[in-house]
């Protein structure tokens, strides 16, 4: 898969950080961090920003309930965010989300909701990268028991990815009981909820965010080509690169600027495989990969 290139498990690509006492890092951060506080004399040192968390769930809707409800409501969320499918097909999940935001509502809890298609693993990276810029500021649970498992996937990777940005931490969900039996009746596939299990935490890196706006300049060129002229060019314009003295000399100042988009942009989009350079007659032309426009599909600043 295209993706498992760009982001494969290497170290010249990505850091694995483990947190051997996660568990108890976690319940410190749940809460110190995440829940609200009411007694604020036994919390002088702690910041408003804090006191002020909200503590935000996210789930994708498969075909069950108790397994979503029921861990939000014990770990005290504040809200919840729903992940439906987008798909001009039928989901028959979608009997279930009234159920859910019935229970949610009962339960005095805000139930929002975010649509992504539950077979494209980038459109539902988006659609929680897109939750999570909104939740900025606020502490975020993810149930990754839940869903396809492109969805559950997607799930623990955005812990993975942005957990530099946001609080967000994966769970997984045991059930009291699993529904095996076939029958044409709508049935939950299982009920109650035993245990919560939070998951050990490792960390994805992801490109920076000048990366990601070369890799949209080029993707605006048609046919996602550019030549490294015109690149330079608007890399200057759109200050992905600088150039220190730029009074000096035409031939210096030209220089010095493939010198900075070679180091900058071509060389680390290269090794992200995001793009590739050819030659074509006397120009240098850059192209964009699937890689780059998987990427660009969830990390896309604009």
């Amino acid at each position: 898969m295209a993706f498992h290139s760009t982001y494969s498990f290497v170290s010249s690509q990505c850091k694995l950080i483990y947190y051997c006492n996660y568990r108890k890092v976690y319940n410190y951060n749940h809460l110190t961090n995440i829940t609200k506080v009411t007694s604020v004399s036994s919390l002088t040192n702690t910041t408003p920003s804090l006191i002020n968390m909200l503590r935000v769930h996210i789930a994708a809707v498969g075909f069950e309930v108790d397994r979503i409800v029921l861990p939000a409501i014990k770990n005290k969320a504040d809200r919840v965010w729903l992940m439906t499918h987008s798909g001009l097909d039928k989901d028959k999940g979608d009997v279930f989300v009234s159920l859910i935001k019935e229970r949610f509502r009962n339960a005095g809890i805000d139930c929002q909701q975010s649509t992504a298609d539950r077979t494209d693993l980038f459109d539902i990276l988006r659609a929680l990268r897109s939750i999570i810029i909104k939740e900025n500021g606020n502490s975020i649970l993810v149930n990754v028991s839940v869903g396809s498992k492109i969805q559950a996937i997607a799930s623990m990777m955005a812990c993975m990815m942005f957990k530099d940005q946001i609080m967000i931490k994966p769970y997984y969900v045991i059930p009291e009981k699993y529904n095996t039996s076939s029958t044409e009746e709508m049935r939950e596939e299982t009920e109650g909820m035993k245990d919560i299990i939070l998951l050990p935490e490792y960390k994805i890196e992801i490109p920076n965010e000048r990366l990601i706006r070369c890799l949209n300049v080029i993707n605006q060129q048609k046919d996602n080509k550019i030549s490294k002229r015109e690149l330079k060019d608007l890399a200057l314009n759109n200050s992905l690169i600088r150039i220190s003295n730029r009074q000096d000399s035409d031939d210096y100042t030209e220089q010095a600027a493939y010198m900075a988009l070679n180091k900058n942009l071509i060389d680390p989009l290269l090794e992200w495989k995001f793009i590739t350079v050819s030659k074509q007659g006397a120009h240098h032309i850059i192209t964009l990969t699937d890689e780059g426009r998987n990427a660009l599909k969830f990390l896309n600043v604009d």
